[in-house]
């Protein structure tokens, strides 16, 4: 099974970024750009607040991007919340006609597109995306497990299921404008892409944002952002927030189904790692269920079913991951765990790219396609909600995937 090393560094010499932004992100970013032999001259950051706390992790403190350019790095990081790329990006290429750029999923917000192209069309600098699902082994292994037993796809699912009730209770911001897509939407999409044109969508077939109820742990627990329901005052609903399914005929005739629960529903479940009816609690803030599926038939007719197991697994280490491959239902193959730090792989090639060892591994135009799927599929599925949010999708498509489910046979 071939893959990218997690643990490859780039050894032709020390590169220099300039980070943009001091947020969750970034600090990821400096993790996982310093193994690949990235030297970080300093951050640049307009909250006073987080200038002292770059300073206090060792790091130079930028209080402007003019400064900033001035020591001509090798390529900017760009960190900050997507509202504010827009702004950011216009700055850094009127400063910089030249700039490398690496930038944050998603680019930008959707009413952000035409500034975002306007600036981007003459700048001459190369600018790379980080979606880092783009570069997952966990779907390389997937193609050549297709190619190599010649099955040709007749469906493709991608499920990323978490519980975000913690989350939101901790002060995590609510997508308004896509709502649960807006969380692993983006994710979802670039698994897709990665099987390439054929699979884009030709016609949508079932659409669905629901809602989230989330469990209140102090009675007078009172936010603007969390209202509280009249008859359970220990609960909240958080409208549109609990998860996004969207089922399309593509192109080339596959169907594809991408299912994202905020609350803890596993839509797809695939033994040994989950079982129908299974669900993940409010109070498990670390487990997750990522996969992408693929049904299709051999060139005999015998129908197969593969499934990767995307980080991280239940009682796997993190950045482990597996497929399985199922032959008319029945386990026919498991691989060993392998290495899929999609973050560490992804931003690894980012740099190759900026040094021209290899082509961008996510473009801009390919990430603005992204945003404006989500934003069209948002006004689709918010709504169409004639369920219970128990339930993503019309009843009878739900059923069949329990349906489909209970198929599996481990022995």
């Amino acid at each position: 099974m071939k893959k990218l090393s997690a643990t490859a560094t780039y050894t032709t010499g020390m590169i220099t970024c300039i980070r943009i932004g001091f947020g969750k992100i970034a600090r990821i970013h400096e993790e996982q750009l310093s193994k690949h032999g990235v030297r970080t001259i300093g951050i640049v950051e307009v909250s006073q607040e987080r200038l002292k706390e770059i300073k206090d992790s060792g790091h130079h403190p930028f209080s402007s991007l003019k400064d900033a350019v001035a020591c001509k790095p090798d390529f900017y990081d760009i960190c900050t919340p997507s509202h504010a790329r827009r702004g950011v990006l216009n700055a850094l290429c009127a400063l910089d006609s030249h700039a490398k750029i690496l930038i944050e999923k998603p680019i930008c917000d959707f009413q952000d597109i035409q500034e975002i192209q306007s600036v981007l069309q003459y700048h001459e600098g190369k600018v790379v995306v980080n979606e880092n699902y783009a570069s997952s082994n966990v779907t390389a292994a997937v193609r050549q497990a297709l190619v190599s037993r010649n099955i040709t796809p007749v469906r493709l699912i991608v499920e990323s299921t978490k519980h975000r009730g913690a989350d939101y209770l901790n002060g995590r911001y609510l997508d308004r404008q896509l709502g649960a897509l807006g969380y692993e939407g983006s994710h979802l999409l670039a698994i897709v892409g990665e099987f390439g044109s054929g699979y884009e969508i030709d016609e949508l077939v079932d659409s669905d944002i629901d809602s989230i109820e989330i469990a209140i742990d102090e009675p007078d627990l009172q936010s603007g952002d969390l209202p509280q329901t009249a008859d359970q005052p220990h609960k909240q609903l958080l409208s549109h927030q609990g998860g996004a399914f969207m089922k399309y005929r593509a192109k080339n005739g596959c169907v594809v189904e991408l299912y994202t629960s905020m609350s803890g529903l596993i839509g797809f479940p695939c033994p040994p790692h989950a079982y129908p009816g299974q669900r993940i609690l409010q109070s498990d803030v670390h487990s997750r269920y990522r996969i992408l599926r693929v049904d299709g038939n051999d060139a005999t007719g015998v129908p197969h079913q593969i499934v990767g197991f995307y980080e991280p697994i239940a009682g796997f280490d993190r950045s482990q991951a597996q497929l399985l491959i199922f032959k008319n239902w029945m386990l026919d193959e498991q691989s060993s765990v392998f290495e899929d730090n999609t973050m560490s792989q992804h931003l690894l090639r980012a740099i190759r790219y900026f040094n021209g060892e290899e082509l961008n591994p996510y473009s801009v135009q390919r990430a603005l396609v992204d945003v404006m799927q989500l934003h069209e599929w948002s006004q689709n599925g918010w709504y169409d909600m004639d369920d219970s949010n128990e339930i993503l999708g019309q009843k009878d498509i739900a059923e069949a995937r329990v349906r489909d489910a209970r198929r599996f046979q481990l022995s």
